[in-house]
């Protein structure tokens, strides 16, 4: 059963998508604990389920990350277990695979 992401939550990641990579670093720095829980969650969602993507989007995706998101990071980002704090800072040193997740998303 696929969820529902809010209108909310969808104008916060339409915002954050259309951010420069050094511009959204310093926005996330300013989320409350919430949102940045949503943005983990969607970095979880794209990273560890199957979403209705075509097959190429999907290696598209990972060749991305991987080329530029450190494995440390994404794994502090999808751990619910660590703080909120870390995976603030986590999401924020990763600017430029967040914004790829957010489009993915989207």
């Amino acid at each position: 059963m696929k969820k529902k992401i809010s209108k909310e939550k969808m104008q916060l990641y339409k915002s954050l998508y259309k951010l420069k990579p050094n511009v959204l670093s310093e926005v996330i720095q300013h989320l409350d604990d919430n949102s940045v829980d949503s943005l983990c969650e969607c970095v979880y969602n794209v990273i560890h389920t199957d979403l209705d993507l075509a097959p190429k989007a999907k290696q598209r995706i990972r060749n991305h990350l991987k080329k530029n998101c450190s494995k440390k990071n994404l794994k502090v980002i999808i751990t619910k277990k660590t703080p909120v704090a870390k995976r603030r800072k986590a999401l924020s040193q990763e600017g430029t695979g967040i914004g790829l997740i957010l489009g993915t998303v989207i």
